[in-house]
């Protein structure tokens, strides 16, 4: 199993620590909403955010008309009017929820999911926060597709709220859990520095889960006494080497700024033990990167973000690291974060 740099990881903390230091910081925010009571708890969670980033905060709505009604031409008195509800009703909701200073609102029209990456990209979004529907069977995706498309090809961060009986929720509450799964890649310990700080802000305790694989053997034939042996053996080892490697990134956190805890987990698929985890820890905010360990390049979101996001009812952080060049502009991605170790 790869080493921790302790090193870089001192500079990490030290980093964390510095009162202007923004290169840990989401520096843009969009929430969008539709005309749901969820709309709301979008809101909160984005302006919580932004509130302890100090980020600029934007919301946005689409109006998105059906496929019939998009082929009819529009009447522009119409479409006029009913920004102007939408923008009404939005600074309507931002008045009652928000206290972000550098805050703005902006109405849209066309398909949801265009809409949104397109704005995105154009003011060099860093966290896009969005609602989905409360389907969290774990046999299938639970995602809706505007939601899916914009977890898959937005550049930045997602965060996804699910529904809950909470909607009406203003604010987030003080305590509860915050869980980062890591699977001992450079990928997933990346986002230990926001997962941090949102631990902080909502004075949380800090939960590092690892789920080690469970050891499957080839073969038509069932095991002998000697390869249950040798499986048992196997899944030691890694539980050991596991729990080793929670164990050393717990002793570099700040232990006297929040509480930690390390959980280590094996035995079953490790999709399926985190999701359970996330419940059974009754999590306020799960944190993981959207590539870890076994992603292929190719692919936008790695299996265990992909299931994790579809199979979670509490609000996931889905943290994506923008290749080079895929922004607007240099300022627009603050993505060089200091890391535990960087990712290769």
């Amino acid at each position: 199993m790869p080493e921790l740099h302790p090193n870089s990881a001192r500079d990490l903390l030290v980093a964390m620590n510095r009162p202007r230091d923004t290169s840990l910081h989401f520096r843009h925010v969009m929430a969008c909403l539709d005309h749901s009571p969820q709309s709301r708890r979008v809101l909160a969670e984005a302006a919580a955010i932004a509130e302890v980033m100090g980020a600029e905060l934007t919301v946005l709505r689409v109006m998105e008309a059906g496929t019939e009604a998009m082929r009819r031409p529009v009447d522009p008195v119409d479409w006029d009017l009913g920004r102007r509800e939408e923008e009404a009703e939005l600074g309507r909701l931002v008045g009652e929820i928000c206290s972000v200073p550098d805050i703005h609102t902006e109405v849209m029209s066309g398909a949801s999911a265009d809409c949104i990456c397109r704005k995105a990209h154009a003011a060099g979004v860093d966290l896009i926060v969005l609602g989905v529907g409360g389907r969290d069977r774990w046999t299938e995706w639970g995602l809706g597709s505007t939601v899916r498309q914009v977890a898959e090809r937005a550049a930045g961060s997602v965060l996804i709220v699910p529904e809950s009986p909470a909607n009406d929720v203003s604010r987030q509450a003080p305590g509860g859990r915050v869980l980062v799964p890591l699977d001992s890649s450079t990928w997933a310990e990346a986002v230990l520095p926001i997962a941090l700080r949102a631990a902080q802000s909502r004075s949380a305790e800090l939960v590092l889960l690892h789920a080690v694989p469970d050891i499957s053997l080839t073969g038509n034939s069932p095991p002998d006494a000697h390869d249950e042996a040798l499986r048992a053996d196997l899944r030691h080892r890694n539980e050991r080497v596991a729990q080793a490697y929670l164990d050393r990134i717990r002793a570099l956190l700040p232990a006297d700024a929040l509480r930690t805890r390390v959980r280590l987990i094996s035995g079953e698929d490790p999709r399926r033990a985190l999701a359970r985890a996330v419940n059974e820890e009754a999590a306020s905010l799960v944190v993981l990167s959207a590539r870890g360990q076994g992603a292929h390049p190719d692919l936008p979101i790695g299996s265990t973000a992909e299931y994790l996001i579809s199979a979670a009812t509490v609000p996931v952080l889905l943290v994506r690291r923008p290749e080079a060049g895929s922004r607007p502009s240099a300022q627009a991605a603050p993505w060089r974060l200091p890391m535990v170790r960087a990712p290769v």
